[in-house]
């Protein structure tokens, strides 16, 4: 009897060292995707800005109103661990892609049908923001404009050369995608779908979908309002004004579309879309740069 015992207890024990190591080989995973996601952001955030100096689309008097996003960014990275460890647990897919790598486990989806999938979400979200901004915006500022004007200035960055705003736009693009997606559909989506099951007190350990709908809207709202803020000062008087304006901006609309994305393919698949919806409104910039100067010649 003896003789079995040391045997169960040898088998018992092997088992024990074999799941540690095996929470042990997660954890480390975990942690070396949680460190390259907050650095994908951090970068991404501090790069976008001399990249949006050198089209124009920002100038140099901007750059200190810049530092308060910065802050943000690196308040939302440093959720990254806890959203990594939430999101299985409220219903969410992380990033599946970069954590199978990491981990070295075969991917279960193909790259070819993200990259079908993420180019027509990225057509989606433009043509809602589209809509938006010709049904809503266009109207409301032909309305009311500002400063009493009746004609739009010229941006300034489309009076650069089309090879310039094309090349660095797509630049911009893919630092401003890489990072807004992580703080937003990674880390915001997350913080909100785990408030909402804490508020409804579910305790099955996934959302519902209409949980997951209302944590959708709350970070494409969150979006919406933090690409709102630098214009706080010019064209809204009053924070009931800026909240109700951030319902309106095309990026809340286009949030939405990215949360659907992430919701269904996870964080790789949005931040493609992303990336390929803002490159190919720089692409058409610089198209109309083009032939204006065209026509002109």
């Amino acid at each position: 009897m003896s003789g079995e015992s040391t045997i169960a207890d040898r088998a018992n024990g092997s088992g024990s060292d074999a799941q540690r190591r095996s929470a042990g080989v997660n954890l480390t995973a975990r942690r070396r995707e949680s460190s390259l996601l907050m650095a994908l952001a951090i970068v991404g955030a501090v790069l976008e800005y001399p990249l949006a100096l050198a089209i124009k689309s920002i100038d140099r008097s901007e750059i200190g109103r810049a530092l308060p996003f910065l802050a943000i960014t690196i308040a939302l990275s440093s959720m990254i661990p806890f959203a990594l460890r939430i999101s299985p647990e409220v219903g969410l897919p992380g990033a599946p892609l970069i954590a199978a790598k990491i981990a070295g486990e075969k991917l279960h989806f193909s790259i070819r049908s993200m990259i079908k999938i993420a180019a027509g979400y990225a057509f989606l979200a433009a043509l809602v923001g589209a809509v938006v901004l010709i049904t809503v915006i266009v109207p409301m500022m032909i309305a009311h404009p500002i400063g009493g004007a009746t004609k739009l200035p010229v941006p300034p960055v489309m009076k650069l050369a089309p090879g310039r705003i094309a090349l660095v736009g797509a630049l911009v693009a893919i630092a401003a995608a890489v990072s807004e997606e992580i703080q937003f559909r990674l880390v915001l989506f997350a913080f909100f779908a785990w408030i909402v099951r804490l508020i409804t007190r579910d305790s099955s350990g996934q959302s519902s979908r209409g949980a997951l709908w209302f944590a959708t809207i709350l970070q494409a709202y969150a979006f919406g309002l933090v690409h709102l803020l630098p214009l706080a000062s010019s064209m809204f008087h009053s924070v009931a004004r800026l909240l109700l304006g951030a319902t309106l901006t095309p990026q809340t609309w286009e949030g939405i579309v990215f949360g659907r994305l992430y919701l269904k393919r996870g964080l790789e698949a949005a931040m493609l879309a992303h990336a390929i919806m803002d490159v190919a409104l720089f692409a058409l910039a610089a198209i109309g740069v083009l032939r204006a100067h065209l026509g002109s010649g």
